[in-house]
């Protein structure tokens, strides 16, 4: 299924000749898989192999927000002691990933047939004070 493979396959073998210029195997063919019953133990070994270790650090803009308060005049004409806004935001985006990773999120989980990545979150709150 060429439309779930990982981004790194993009840049495999294909044609003769590319093993010059990448280390990644090519997708075997139903015929090339027919040919050589031991053909899937070389992807397990590039999977096995340190071309599949990415390190695991990685910068994150895990939460920013912004508050506003309104002014006291404003505040006073509405008949309340105070009133501000906020807006928060969590999980926006990653500023610093290892590369072969290749713009893969290193938090997303994919376990039991579930896959989960990070969710994006926006909380807008209201504070009024009577």
């Amino acid at each position: 299924d060429l439309t779930s493979t990982p981004k790194e396959f993009n840049n495999r073998w294909m044609h003769a000749g590319d093993e010059n210029r990448t280390n990644i195997p090519v997708i075997a063919s139903k015929r090339q898989n027919k040919n050589d019953a031991h053909l899937n133990y070389a992807y397990n070994a590039y999977n096995y192999s340190t071309e599949r270790i990415a390190k695991g650090d990685f910068i994150r803009m895990k939460e920013m927000s912004i508050a506003y308060e309104l002014p006291s005049k404003v505040v006073k004409a509405l008949r309340m002691q105070k009133c501000n806004v906020k807006l928060q935001a969590t999980n926006m985006f990653l500023i610093y990933a290892d590369k072969k990773l290749n713009g893969q999120d290193p938090e997303f989980f994919n376990t039991g047939g579930v896959a989960a990545p990070t969710p994006k979150q926006f909380t807008l709150t209201l504070n009024l004070g009577f």
